[in-house]
C-alpha cells in the first residue's frame, strides 16, 4: 500500500444498473486520487449489468467484481462493498450518479490533516437523467464542526432528510464500529447521525458530487413505504417502519461512548426531532385530512349498509 496515498476502497452495489453504470465507472476511474479499489456487488440484475462489469474489471485490475446469486435487499449489498473492503477510507457510489475528477483527493486531504473527522463529502448539484441541471445551488448542510459529540448530534437532528453526504469518503475505521445500512428504510441517515456521533463530518466546499435524480431511483420507483422497506429487505414487512427506525436512532446513539449528561442530551434532541417532524403543523394537517378522508369513506359505507334497499321495478 502507498503510505503517502492510503487505499481509497469504493463500493458500488448494484442492481439492473446498465443505463448510467458505465459513466459512473468512468467517473470513479478518472479520479485524480489514483490509489482505488473497485469494489462491484451486483444484486442478481437481469440487464446487462454484468457484462458491462466484467468487461470493466478486464480494462482496470483496480475493479473487483461480485454477484449475489439472489437479490439480497440493498441493504446487505451496500455492506457487502465494506465488508470485502481493505482501504484505510471507504465510498459508496451508485451506479447512475458522478463523481468529478477531484471527488476523492479534496476529501482524502481533509481526512488525513483532520484526524478527528469521520466522514469528508464536498457539496451537490443535482441532475436530470440526461445529465442537464436541475439545481446548482443545493444545500446538504452536513457540515458538523462543533468540538463535542451532543452538540454535532444536535445540529444533527435539525437537518434536512437528504443524504448525499453518506456517499462522501469516511474513515474506515470508524465506519466499522456502526451496522453501516441496516434492513430498514433510511437507515443512511441513521448512519449519518451514528458518524457525527464518532467524529466530525466535513463538506469540502467544492460542487464535485452529481447527484442524479430519475423516474427510476429508488424514491421514485418505490410508491409506498412498504416497497421502500423491501428494497432495502425483500423479506421486510413494512410495517412499524418510523417506529423501527426511532428504535434504531437510540440504539445508535448508546453503541458510541458518551458521557450520561451527552446521552440524554442527545436522546432529547432526537425526541424534540421526532415530535417536530411527525406532529408539527405541516404533519398534523396531513393526519388530519387522512381522518377526514377515512371518515368520509367510513360514513359512505354506513349510509350504503342502512339504507332501505330498492326496489326492484319489473317491466
Amino acid at each position: 500500500m502507498n503510505t503517502a496515498n492510503p487505499l481509497v476502497s469504493v463500493g458500488i452495489p448494484i442492481y439492473n444498473g446498465e443505463k448510467f453504470l458505465e459513466a459512473t465507472l468512468e467517473s470513479i476511474l478518472s479520479q485524480t486520487y489514483s490509489n482505488l479499489e473497485i469494489v462491484i456487488f451486483d444484486n442478481a440484475s437481469s440487464d446487462g449489468t454484468r457484462k458491462i462489469c466484467e468487461a470493466y474489471a478486464l480494462k482496470d485490475n483496480r475493479i473487483q467484481y461480485h454477484r449475489n446469486e439472489k437479490n439480497l435487499g440493498a441493504a446487505r449489498n451496500y455492506n457487502l462493498t465494506v465488508e470485502h473492503a481493505t482501504g484505510k477510507y471507504f465510498k459508496w457510489a451508485t451506479h447512475d450518479d458522478l463523481c468529478m475528477p477531484p471527488f476523492i483527493e479534496r476529501c482524502v486531504e481533509v481526512l488525513e490533516r483532520e484526524p478527528n473527522v469521520s466522514l469528508a463529502y464536498p457539496k451537490t448539484i443535482i441532475i436530470d437523467e440526461h445529465g442537464g441541471i436541475i439545481d446548482d445551488l443545493f444545500e446538504d448542510r452536513f457540515n458538523f464542526r462543533e468540538p463535542t459529540p451532543h452538540l454535532r448530534y444536535k445540529t444533527f437532528t435539525r437537518t434536512p432528510l437528504d443524504c448525499n453526504a453518506v456517499f462522501g469518503v469516511m474513515r474506515m475505521s470508524e465506519l466499522k464500529k456502526t451496522p453501516c445500512i441496516g434492513a430498514y428504510e433510511s437507515s443512511d441517515r441513521v448512519l449519518l447521525g451514528e458518524l457525527a456521533l464518532l467524529g466530525e463530518i466535513a463538506e469540502v466546499p467544492e460542487r464535485l458530487f452529481l447527484r442524479r435524480c430519475h423516474p427510476h431511483i429508488s424514491t421514485n420507483a418505490c410508491k409506498t413505504k412498504k416497497a421502500m422497506a423491501m428494497w432495502f429487505n425483500p423479506n421486510s414487512s413494512g410495517r412499524f417502519t418510523r417506529l423501527r427506525r426511532f428504535i434504531e436512532y437510540i440504539k445508535s446513539i448508546t453503541r458510541v461512548p458518551l458521557s450520561l449528561y451527552q446521552r440524554a442530551y442527545c436522546l432529547f434532541y432526537l425526541v424534540m426531532f421526532y415530535l417536530k417532524f411527525y406532529l408539527g403543523p405541516t404533519r398534523w394537517a396531513g393526519l388530519l385530512k387522512n381522518l377526514r378522508a377515512r371518515l368520509a369513506s367510513f360514513c359512505q359505507v354506513s349510509i350504503a349498509m342502512f339504507a332501505e334497499p330498492k326496489k326492484k321495478e319489473v317491466y
